[in-house]
């Protein structure tokens, strides 16, 4: 498929390559020979490339007999090799992943961006977040009392906590291993306008091509798996299949909610009840949740740890219960008692 399209006719290239490696030979060589197909497709896509486009991949680690080789450190020269310069090196973390008993356990993968020149396209203004004080203001000088940042928002940063689509997550269809659509629209977004060609060589599910409908691009994608690429073709029809069933919940949920149909009509790929939850219903939290609540656990697992190398107490984990519902330390309790006491 690649060969077949012309020189810098794409504005961006985004994927995630399959790294199960699954040979059945040995794992070194196995590594190696898959790094070198990756180099084939790698050219191809930096061939295809405009000069002011953009190239994102995202992968995880190699792990075979408890050996781990994270595989942006392998994919950093090859990318280089095919004359692309380096921009970032993107963490997307996660509080939940692969447990290890014998090294730390993976609790993040990478994301590489790379670009074909340095007159890329980068447009932060799509992507910006809320600034962690969004009121603070100068306090002196000439501009005494105006704010002391960009009230439209800060840049994102290079650690990434957009959940991963499991268990419960509206965007989950069969396929086991999917982006997250909040995660795609940001690379979009930040390195494409309306119009451009966005390429995807592993498509998966179809995320980046839903994605690309989504934002008013033209999108590219090749998938060797035809139960996925059925699934693809389904998000992006955005229709009922014969049967009333949908590839995911919230491609139903979008369906009734354009068309004013009742929810209980349909069903979806992976669902278990007898009828689909309302969006009203759903508990869809946005990256700054995620980033809070993991910035809040590593603070607490960091703070317990120092806690037992000075031989002091412990202090209550504010989530103890596993229900997402805070537990109050006696000492909390007296504290508030003190408050209403005083108001």
């Amino acid at each position: 498929m690649l060969n077949n399209l012309p020189d810098g006719c794409v504005d961006l290239v985004v994927s995630s390559p399959p790294y199960n490696l699954g040979k059945e030979y040995e794992s070194r060589q196995a590594l190696e020979i898959y790094l070198e197909e990756q180099t084939t497709i790698l050219r191809e896509c930096s061939r295809v490339l405009k000069n002011t486009g953009s190239l994102f991949w995202q992968v995880g680690a190699f792990s075979d007999k408890g050996m781990l080789i994270p595989l942006d450190i392998r994919f950093f020269p090859i990318l280089e090799s095919c004359g692309l310069i380096p921009r970032n090196r993107i963490i997307w973390a996660r509080q939940h992943g692969l447990h290890a008993q014998k090294k730390f356990s993976c609790r993040h993968e990478t994301i590489l961006w790379f670009t074909k020149s340095d007159t890329y396209k980068f447009n932060l203004d799509a992507v910006r977040v809320p600034q962690k004080y969004q009121n603070k203001k100068h306090y002196r000088g000439s501009r005494k009392g105006e704010l002391s940042c960009n009230p439209d928002g800060k840049n994102p940063g290079d650690i990434w906590l957009f959940r991963n689509v499991k268990h419960n997550h509206e965007e989950q269809t069969i396929h086991p291993c999917q982006f997250p659509e909040d995660l795609i629209a940001r690379i979009v977004l930040c390195t494409t306008q309306a119009g451009d060609i966005v390429l995807d060589p592993y498509m998966g599910s179809g995320t980046v091509a839903v994605v690309a409908q989504d934002y008013a691009r033209y999108y590219i994608g090749s998938e060797i798996e035809p139960k996925y690429y059925q699934v693809s073709l389904r998000r992006l029809n955005r229709q009922p299949d014969e049967n009333g069933y949908f590839p995911n919940l919230k491609t139903l949920r979008d369906y009734v909610d354009q068309t004013g149909q009742p929810i209980e009509k349909f069903r979806f790929d992976l669902q278990i009840g007898n009828k689909a939850s309302e969006r009203s219903q759903a508990k869809i939290y946005p990256e700054e949740y995620h980033l809070q609540a993991m910035e809040e656990r590593l603070s607490y697992e960091e703070a317990a740890f120092g806690a037992n190398l000075r031989n002091e107490k412990i202090p209550l984990d504010p989530k103890v219960n596993g229900n997402g519902k805070k537990s109050q330390s006696p000492d909390t309790t007296v504290e508030q008692i003190e408050l209403r006491l005083w108001e």
